[in-house]
């Protein structure tokens, strides 16, 4: 069996031993717990948006390519961006879903504590279409380790990619997509570390980044100046009046100094 974190020391209830706490003394249930709201204070994270009268939508309904949530939601992109090309707001709905889902995840698993579940996904649709946020329920097993993560992370993004295909997009297996979720791994942690969260970010995202076989997808160098993350796919964002992100894949290119 693979290691895990939880594989290289005694657990605690409710929680795992991972990258933060190796040689060190692990910290009290009430330290982790503050750490966590940290993250919610530092990311947009499901405890962040604070519930309303907005309707939640269940995930599988969102990914209806007929349904009249997920094609509001490109044109929603579509309409904040400018965009000419209908490519751009589809692949911008994989970058917030994979985003929005790292968010949720991946400070878990770094501080050691139980992953949230994406098992009956819930999300909040705004007036205008945009994905706000999501609502989770539950935590994986506290022995969870990459690989569940990322399960679990795949299973949930698979009907999106098929969805946004039949939208007219690239194909469901296409790295336009799947460089999202595998990108924001890194640049989750990137933000934690600029706050000033402890433990090893870098070995966590090499972590996450080895558990989604897909590693050509996101370039991790920690003596890089500036963010030591780079994607190896574009989110299209750059397109519109967005600007390029931290971990833009065309940080080095000559469009970008144009």
């Amino acid at each position: 069996m693979a290691s895990t974190p939880a594989a290289r020391a005694e657990q605690e209830v409710g929680t795992i031993e991972t990258p933060v706490e190796a040689g060190a003394v692990r910290p009290s249930a009430a330290v982790l717990r503050g750490r966590v709201r940290e993250c919610d204070r530092l990311l947009p994270r499901p405890g962040t948006v604070p519930h309303s009268d907005v309707p939640t939508v269940g995930w599988r309904e969102f990914c209806d390519p007929a349904g009249p949530w997920l094609g509001r939601c490109v044109e929603e992109w579509q309409e904040r961006g400018g965009f000419r090309h209908r490519r751009a707001g589809i692949v911008l709905v994989a970058f917030r879903f994979g985003w929005l889902a790292c968010c949720a995840t991946v400070p878990e698993y770094h501080l050691g504590v139980e992953i949230p579940s994406l098992e009956g996904l819930r999300v909040v649709v705004s007036g205008e279409g945009r994905l706000s946020a999501l609502r989770t329920t539950g935590a994986l097993p506290a022995e969870a380790g990459p690989a569940d993560w990322w399960r679990q992370l795949s299973d949930a993004f698979t009907p999106l990619a098929e969805a946004l295909h039949a939208l007219g997009g690239p194909e469901p297996g296409s790295h336009e997509y799947w460089g999202n979720p595998v990108g924001s791994i890194a640049t989750v942690l990137w933000r934690l570390q600029r706050g000033g969260m402890p433990g090893d970010v870098v070995r966590s995202a090499r972590e996450l980044r080895a558990a989604t076989g897909r590693a050509e997808l996101l370039d991790i160098d920690p003596d890089r100046d500036g963010p030591w993350m780079r994607r190896r796919t574009c989110c299209q964002w750059w397109r519109g009046t967005g600007g390029y992100c931290d971990e833009c894949v065309l940080w080095d290119s000559s469009a970008r100094k144009r």
